[in-house]
């Protein structure tokens, strides 16, 4: 089965909760860089997801998300297009928070979520992605 990324929207609010503790998984488990550092609150990083579900409404982003395809209501990863309102920039996109839950790491889940953020993101107008890759050696997201 093909995994493919859902674009989120206010429908999917009961997913934030899922979206928190991913980003905990992968903090914990592999010490990624991703706004937080232990010890770490899940009240702190869940009130900064429902941030960033109001920039969905507001227009300034888009949340990607891939649901297991044996357990369509558990979420096993998310990633953030941020689109900068700079006049110099209106054709650039920024992916952030490209984290996969480290269960289901190497099963495609981020290719999942790279496609269908390019496809939004071509779909918007923006023809540059920029990608900030801040682990060395980290080949996996670099080939992505």
């Amino acid at each position: 089965m093909e995994l493919q990324a859902t674009v989120y929207d206010s429908s999917y609010s009961n997913l934030l909760a899922q979206y928190a503790s991913i980003h905990i998984a992968c903090i914990a488990h592999n010490h990624t860089i991703a706004t937080f550092v232990p010890p770490l609150s899940r009240a702190k990083i869940l009130t900064w997801w429902q941030d960033r579900a109001n920039e969905v409404i507001s227009g300034f982003r888009e949340v990607l998300f891939v649901l297991a395809p044996d357990e369509p209501r558990i979420v096993i990863g998310v990633v953030m297009l941020s689109k900068p309102q700079a006049e110099t920039g209106p054709f650039r996109g920024m992916v952030e928070k490209l984290l996969v839950s480290p269960k289901w790491r190497k099963k495609g889940v981020g290719k999942a979520l790279m496609k269908g953020l390019e496809d939004i993101a071509r779909a918007k107008g923006k023809t540059l992605l920029v990608c900030l890759v801040v682990k060395p050696d980290n080949g996996d997201a670099d080939r992505l």
